[in-house]
């Protein structure tokens, strides 16, 4: 037997077949990272206000693909007025945060440098926190009709806690 054929036996019986459910779960874990990893590119943006308005573009877009990889439709409307439910009651947390990363962008020099650093890591905390918020939740069965998004909004500060000690 070739070193090549072994290694190839080797993964075939390491590597089980996943399941639809776990290859769903692994898609949007996926979609996730990746809306993550351009909401804080995004949050790189140095004009302050562009920044947020980008890194929303970018989390509505997160919510559209995560609606279609579970069957749903959804409308830019309907996704407008679910993530600012949610976001604007979790105000204290989110968007305050990634609002003081923007406007530390407005100071001349110091705060340039400040923003720079802190909000690429707060818009990728706030993307990570509503991918994994809406992930479970369309997991869990809902749709983006059925939404509580007081329920949600709890989640969502959860996760974006620990998404920013990460």
């Amino acid at each position: 037997m070739t070193e090549q054929t072994q290694v190839e036996i080797v993964e075939e019986v390491a590597a089980p077949e996943l399941t639809e459910a776990e290859q769903r779960q692994a898609k949007a874990r996926s979609l996730i990272k990746k809306y993550a990893a351009v909401s804080a590119g995004l949050g790189l943006i140095p004009v302050p206000g562009l920044d947020i308005a980008s890194v929303s573009s970018a989390q509505y877009a997160l919510i559209r693909d995560l609606a279609e990889l579970y069957g749903y439709q959804s409308s830019k409307e309907r996704i407008r007025v679910i993530l600012g439910s949610l976001l604007g009651g979790a105000l204290p947390v989110a968007v305050t945060a990634t609002g003081i990363g923007s406007v530390v962008k407005s100071v001349p020099f110091v705060g340039t440098i400040a923003g720079m650093v802190l909000m690429p890591s707060l818009a990728a905390a706030s993307t990570l926190a509503v991918g994994r918020v809406f992930s479970q939740h369309f997991e869990s069965g809902g749709t983006l009709l059925d939404i509580n998004v007081d329920k949600m909004r709890e989640h969502f500060k959860t996760e974006f806690e620990a998404a920013k000690l990460k």
